[in-house]
């Protein structure tokens, strides 16, 4: 049985307010150029198919369309989809409408599946685990991962210990909000006098175990000079 992901809940009504996702197209070229040389310099290299988890209003989305011979967009918002339904290179983008954590791809059909800026606002560990698991099944031999991950060391976090228990302290107090706005929200209450989501810090051993019981090789994590400092995790099929 398929689970969804509670998050959708926000997103979606985010997605009515256009709030909390960048169509700045420029940019998305900007950082498809950087992780491009990235993914060439790991050895990804063949260009047919991608899957991009949250595709958002299309920033990525595009620059990634100029790339491939086609891109399988999922986004849990009919809004969002339907901005990037509107970027310059949308012909060449099927876009998908996904609640559960599941890929509608057939197995081993694209080379790469890429997700930047959305897996540390999944409130649920399972359905994490779940997208990567789907990862792994819809990749060819030789295709990989290429996912923004928020772990420290990157995103302008040291790990120091007033660091890390401010961050508790705030996703504890977080949590409660979000609990009331997510039953606001399916209340029919859309628009409140707050905007918040979830937030995820990644442990990149706990990445790396996790993949390489799902059967990923050549595990790696790179921090990326990109908008105040990045962290990137890569993975292949073997």
């Amino acid at each position: 049985m398929s689970t969804v992901i509670t998050s959708n809940t926000e997103w979606r009504a985010y997605g009515q307010l256009n709030y909390g996702a960048s169509e700045d197209i420029e940019a998305g070229l900007k950082e498809w150029a950087m992780l491009k040389e990235h993914l060439n310099q790991y050895g990804l290299k063949q260009r047919s198919c991608c899957v991009e988890i949250g595709c958002g209003a299309g920033r990525l989305t595009n620059a990634l369309a100029e790339e491939f011979d086609s891109v399988q967009a999922l986004d849990v918002s009919p809004d969002r989809l339907e901005q990037a339904g509107k970027v310059p290179n949308a012909a060449k983008v099927r876009f998908h409408l996904v609640d559960a954590p599941k890929i509608p791809l057939p197995d081993a059909t694209c080379d790469l599946c890429i997700s930047t800026h959305v897996l540390q606002h999944v409130a649920s560990v399972h359905a994490v685990e779940s997208y990567l698991r789907e990862m792994a099944r819809v990749l060819r031999p030789g295709g990989g991962i290429l996912i923004h991950v928020p772990v420290i060391g990157a995103h302008g976090m040291t790990g120091e210990l007033q660091e890390v228990l401010r961050r508790r302290a705030k996703e504890l107090a977080k949590s409660v909000v979000l609990r009331m706005t997510r039953t606001l929200m399916k209340l029919g209450m859309p628009q409140l006098p707050w905007k918040i989501d979830h937030y995820s810090v990644f442990s990149f051993v706990k990445l790396r175990q996790f993949l390489s019981k799902e059967g990923f090789v050549d595990i790696e994590l790179r921090l990326v000079e990109w908008a105040g400092g990045h962290a990137y995790l890569l993975a292949r099929r073997p």
